[in-house]
């Protein structure tokens, strides 16, 4: 079974980006692997690694949120739950944004 592509490469690597990763829109609408954000913002803090490290572990529970929740609206039946998995989904990615931001005021990422 081949995995499933999205239509973005990654920024970092140019790398294809798979729906089943973990990835984040950059400020710029640049698209990254959370793998690769991760790496070059360890490796380029402009501040407290430890407040880097900080935010990038929320940035990756919410990555792994949005996956989990698009994973269960596919499996739902019930509609009304459907649209609240929708729901949350969609603040599971409002947040992530959030944190990408952060990420990159706190790393030199790209």
């Amino acid at each position: 079974m081949s995995r499933p592509a999205t239509k973005w490469t990654c920024g970092i690597c140019n790398q294809t980006i798979y729906w089943d990763e973990l990835f984040t829109f950059m400020s710029n609408r640049t698209v990254v692997h959370f793998t690769c954000l991760k790496s070059k913002a360890l490796a380029n803090p402009k501040g407290s690694p430890e407040d880097v490290q900080a935010v990038l572990d929320s940035l990756e529970t919410e990555l792994k949120k949005i996956v989990e929740y698009k994973a269960k609206i596919n499996k739902v039946k019930d509609e009304e739950l459907k649209k609240v998995l929708e729901a949350v989904e969609k603040d599971a990615e409002k947040n992530a944004g959030i944190l990408t931001r952060h990420v990159e005021r706190l790393a030199n990422v790209l």
